[in-house]
């Protein structure tokens, strides 16, 4: 199939126009409620498809998907499908009304639409108090008729009275007088709901929160420019029209056949070609391609139009040129690729000129980005991972914890960075850290065994933070780390990035052992259903295995073309609140302090003693 493929690239440009065909579909009235959420059960008819069946309802293709993730595989006819139920469909019983919260609703508009105070609705409803969550049912009190007519819409809640100044935005009126914009957003509204504008006079409640460490937000990877007021225009409407999208990979064959490292946390090594004729950065490109391939083809049963431009960069700055020079690709809504990084570099700036969206799938380093919104990394870079990580770190007082540092690489920028966000960090908990600087096969293990434990304690866990990516340094490491724990009996749980899932020379019993755990951008839980059908259709349609490469081009497809069309071209400003199910990641984008957008997902793998390995998400 690889080769089938492959005899095709040199036409340059190969077009896939998918379309959809919209049928009547009837409406059931059948209904059900799942977790607290109302659903009408829908049996698919011949000709039905998920667009078709999205507009008879009112609700969007991704919803209807979130709620039945075996339509990943296709749709089939008399399947049962749960379809959320309207926004505006509510259930009562003797003492309340359901609400589904839509998007952009807040508890001082719910509270005005039901004429009940925000504390009624938080006291029943717990989980509002941090914020709403889109499709969340909210229990809504009902009151007497007499009650009704009395009752405020808000609170009685001391406000401050600000006139929004020029260039002012809600982030900034939010610092000044220590609330959260959440906040200010609840109490006005009517006023903030279409964007803040110059003269509004916005009401600001006297509760304070808790004040903000100012040098950890100097220091975090957000940028620290205000914050815009609800960004997300979903006035736009899909109307069936092909999206433009243009996909720029390197498929060109070489005679280099020695293994080409791409990122830190995509896994290549199981990228082969059987037949030994492809090199590695091809067969990378191949498998990204036919992953993307599947996507289109789910999206086309989702009644969701794609032309799509395939371009061959032939590992070449001259031939990527003459790509961005094709009137073609100035038509384009996405573009995703390459994969090298001196052919990068050029894309993003064009892209940037042009306010194309661009989403570079490996690489993320801010080097061959461009700072604008529109240029969009789905990696992160070994940097990026310490970052996030120390930002999702939970201390916890009654733990010991150690920090070892490679000291070949302690006067890097990019450790002195981390290592004072982890300062700030456990300084700001009151909890102390001990620190070891180590230098590869510079002392006898006894002696290193020695050293680490004294830092360790016998009566409580070791948390153990090794922020290193090199493979001698970690083989170490965690040998005498291994020895120490087990003659000693000690109760440790070690924390190392992504890349350790890729090193051949650590022993796994060295992982389980000491409780593992590697923060990772990515992963595959081949227990899903969504994830062992996709493979099944991978297997099916290329008669091969699929790589970490292939769900890669699968959810970058599916992701962005899904946005397309849920927010138009401009979706870019929506993507930090976007969310969808994905087959290896959960995309959370945020607007890094370089000015571009990337994805800060991180799972948390663990490795446990009785040889299990499980996954959360932070």
């Amino acid at each position: 199939m690889a080769k089938k493929i492959l005899s095709v690239l040199p036409l340059l440009l190969i077009t896939l126009i998918l379309y959809s065909q919209e049928v009547q579909v009837k409406i059931s009235t059948d209904k059900v409620r799942v977790d607290g959420k109302t659903y009408y059960v829908h049996i698919v008819q011949p000709g039905e498809t998920l667009y078709s069946i999205s507009k008879a309802y009112g609700v969007s293709q991704s919803d209807i998907a979130i709620s039945n993730p075996d339509i990943y595989a296709g749709l089939k006819v008399g399947q049962a499908l749960k379809i959320p139920a309207s926004v505006r469909e509510t259930q009562s019983d003797v003492d309340f009304i359901y609400h589904i919260v839509k998007r952009k609703e807040t508890l001082f508009g719910i509270s005005r639409m039901y004429n009940v105070s925000i504390d009624d609705i938080v006291r029943l409803n717990p989980d509002a108090k941090d914020g709403l969550k889109y499709s969340q049912t909210l229990r809504i009190p009902k009151k007497p008729i007499a009650e009704i007519g009395q009752q405020p819409a808000v609170d009685s809640v001391e406000f401050i009275l600000h006139q929004v100044q020029p260039r002012e935005g809600l982030f900034a009126i939010s610092r000044k007088y220590s609330v959260s914009p959440k906040e200010i957003e609840y109490y006005n509204y009517d006023l903030v709901k279409d964007g803040l504008k110059l003269g509004t006079t916005l009401r600001i409640p006297k509760v304070k929160l808790q004040p903000v460490d100012e040098s950890i937000i100097a220091d975090s990877l957000l940028t620290d420019a205000p914050a815009k007021v609800s960004p997300c225009d979903n006035a736009y409407t899909y109307d069936g029209h092909p999206f433009n999208v243009t996909l720029l990979l390197p498929f060109t064959q070489t005679g280099n056949q020695s293994p080409y490292t791409l990122v830190d946390d995509i896994d290549t090594s199981d990228v082969q070609d059987p037949t030994g004729q492809l090199s590695q950065i091809t067969q990378v490109s191949l498998e990204f391609y036919e992953g993307f391939l599947l996507a289109l083809d789910t999206l086309k049963k989702m009644g969701i139009s794609v032309n799509l431009n395939v371009f061959d960069t032939k590992r070449s700055q001259h031939e990527v040129s003459k790509i961005l020079d094709s009137k073609s690709i100035e038509v384009s809504e996405l573009m995703v690729g390459p994969f090298i990084f001196d052919e990068i570099k050029p894309v993003a700036q064009f892209a940037a000129k042009n306010n194309i969206n661009f989403v570079s799938p490996i690489y993320s380093n801010k080097e061959g980005l461009v700072a604008k919104e529109n240029v969009i990394s789905v990696s992160q870079t070994f940097q990026n991972q310490l970052e996030i990580f120390v930002s999702n770190l939970t201390v916890y007082p009654e733990k010991n914890y150690l920090v070892i540092y490679d000291s070949t690489a302690w006067y890097s920028p990019g450790l002195k960075h981390f290592d004072s966000l982890l300062t700030l960090k456990f300084r700001a908990d009151s909890v102390p850290i001990s620190t070891y600087y180590h230098k590869t096969a510079a002392y006898k293990s006894a002696d290193v065994q020695e050293q680490l434990l004294k830092m360790l304690k016998h009566d409580t866990i070791n948390v153990i933070i090794v922020p290193s990516d090199d493979e001698p340094f970690i083989a170490e490491i965690l040998g005498n780390l291994y020895a120490v724990k087990s003659y000693y009996n000690l109760n440790t749980e070690v924390f190392g990035p992504s890349r350790w899932r890729k090193l051949k020379n650590i022993p796994p019993d060295y992982l389980f052992a000491l409780n593992t755990h590697i923060f990772s951008p990515f992963f595959i839980d081949y227990s899903q259903k969504d994830v062992q059908g996709f493979i099944e259709r991978y297997r099916e349609q290329f008669r091969s295995e699929p790589s970490q490469v292939s769900f890669l081009g699968y959810d970058i497809a599916f992701y962005f073309i899904s946005a397309l069309k849920e927010f138009g071209p401009n979706f870019t400003q929506c993507l930090p609140t976007y969310t969808m199910k994905t087959l290896q990641t959960r995309f959370q984008f945020i607007l890094t302090k370089e000015g571009y957008m990337l994805n800060s997902n991180q799972y948390m793998v663990k490795y446990a003693p009785d040889f299990t390995v499980e996954c959360s998400s932070n």
